[in-house]
């Protein structure tokens, strides 16, 4: 049953210009799928041509744009910029809620303004005063790529000679360890509470859609804890004024019982290995159900 019924051509935006493109193409190709039988529906390739972008969009004329692209351009505001400016509306978050939730350094300020315990953020220029282990970021990736654990000096100095000409684009916080937990929201709500268990202690683009890790449907954890989750989750996601579907990413370190926000994820995955798809099931939610929910909360913001 189509519950999008305004909607009848959907554009699904698949590929685009960063790193995580091939994952982009994955959840692309499964939202196809899912919505082919039902919508008038066209993947556009998304590559580095704005001008052929916009004409393969307007060539298409859809009713609403579903937007599959990770990182670079599709979750950074850049194109939600562009479909406002044509006036389509489209999946997931606006421009603001993009933009600052894309960028780890701003995002976690913002996070600090809310009152929410982040990692602390470690400044190299003062590598001797460093307490290790510490963890390497890219300030604007996805998918835990470049995502490194860096346990002395001799392995941070490495690190910036990989790097040499790009270092600018990392940052760097305090490890923490403990569980790696995540909460999905879906419909502004809360859609489900994850805990992740891999190999390593880090979880990296490997671990991520390599060697996949196990994934555990509300875990085991104290009251309070799943309380914190839940409200910080929900906080972050409405006062970014993210739109329907997003995923915050948290560790829990169990010695101090204390719950540390890693980030919030305005386009979570829609792989056949990803984690919000998971989390809907568990709640009953067929992928084609999921899908329609987000259509449903298409949006074009007007300034």
């Amino acid at each position: 049953m189509v519950i999008s019924n305004k909607y009848k051509k959907i554009a699904i935006l698949s590929g685009g210009i960063s790193d995580e493109r091939e994952i982009s193409k994955m959840s692309a190709s499964a939202v196809h799928v899912a919505l082919k039988e039902s919508y008038i529906t066209e993947l556009i390739d998304v590559d580095n041509n704005c001008l052929k972008l916009i004409s393969n969009i307007e060539e298409f004329k859809p009713d609403i744009v579903f937007n599959c692209l990770h990182g670079f351009f599709g979750e950074d505001g850049q194109i939600q910029s562009l479909l406002n400016y044509l006036k389509i509306p489209y999946t997931h978050s606006g421009v603001l809620a993009s933009s600052i939730s894309m960028n780890k350094k701003f995002s976690k300020i913002y996070f600090k303004n809310l009152g929410i315990e982040t990692p602390l953020e470690i400044n190299l220029n003062n590598l001797n005063q460093i307490n290790f282990p510490i963890i390497s970021k890219p300030i604007c990736g996805g998918s835990s790529n470049d995502l490194v654990k860096l346990n002395n000096l001799k392995q941070v100095n490495e690190f910036l000679n990989k790097y040499k000409n790009r270092t600018d684009t990392f940052m760097f916080e305090k490890f923490i360890e403990g569980r790696e937990i995540t909460v999905g929201i879906l419909n502004n709500d809360i859609c489900g509470i994850m805990e992740i268990e891999f190999k390593n202690s880090v979880y990296n683009y490997e671990n991520k859609y390599i060697n996949l890790a196990k994934h555990i449907m509300n875990p085991n954890l104290p009251v309070e804890i799943t309380n914190e989750l839940i409200s910080q989750s929900i906080m972050v996601h409405k006062s970014l004024g993210c739109n329907c579907v997003s995923r915050v990413d948290f560790r829990y370190n169990q010695k101090e019982n204390k719950l540390y926000l890693l980030e919030i994820n305005t386009q979570p995955g829609l792989t056949l290995n990803s984690l919000l798809p998971e989390m809907a099931l568990s709640n009953k939610m067929n992928f084609f159900q999921l899908c329609e929910i987000i259509l449903r909360n298409a949006q074009c913001e007007e300034y």
